[in-house]
């Protein structure tokens, strides 16, 4: 029963024994198993799969009765090790490693764009030089000159409601024509 008085601190636990197990292990193993790994792994795995292979017999030290480590059992683990890490790394991919330039991104357009836009301004060309003669001159001198539709009609001499016709139907007509190719999105 708890009289309202303090309990008895205890000691802190001695400690563990896992910890003597494992300095053990690492100054008995860890050149050799470095040698051992650096046969068939690259430097930058190596360390990793050291790590794993301590915490794999650090899990196993804090068993109770701790397995006894003979060098058999300490590389039957680092193998076991290195063929998960080497696993993983061929199944992601990891050997096909490309490093990318900084300046992969830039501001202009992709090689498929650039190549996108010459084909639909081909297209266009086809369909401009498809037009009847009078819709083809409406066309390219308000497009392509900057003229006003009344600036058209006072040039060629035609009424303004002809020459509003001719720039409509040119319109639709290369509209319809860029359609069929399938170049056309609304």
């Amino acid at each position: 029963m708890f009289d309202g008085v303090d309990p008895p601190m205890r000691a802190p636990e001695p400690a563990a024994p896992t910890t003597a197990i494992m300095v053990d292990l690492v100054q008995r193993f860890d050149a050799r198993l470095r040698r051992y790994l650096g046969r068939f792994l690259v430097s930058a795995d190596v360390e990793d799969a050291l790590q794993d292979i301590y915490l794999r017999l650090t899990r196993l030290a804090a068993g109770i009765p701790p397995p006894e480590f003979n060098a058999t059992y300490v590389f039957k683990t680092a193998d076991s090790v290195a063929r998960d890490l080497r696993r993983r790394r061929l199944g992601r991919g990891g050997d096909r490693h490309v490093e990318l330039p900084e300046d992969l991104a830039h501001e202009g357009p992709s090689p498929f764009d650039e190549l996108r836009w010459q084909q639909n301004a081909d297209l266009l060309r086809r369909a401009i030089a498809a037009l009847p003669r009078e819709q083809r001159l409406v066309l390219m001198m308000h497009r392509v000159e900057g003229l006003t539709l009344v600036e058209i009609a006072a040039r060629t001499r035609t009424p303004l409601r002809t020459t509003q016709r001719l720039m409509s139907d040119a319109l639709a007509r290369c509209r319809h024509r860029l359609k069929d190719c399938g170049w056309f999105e609304q």
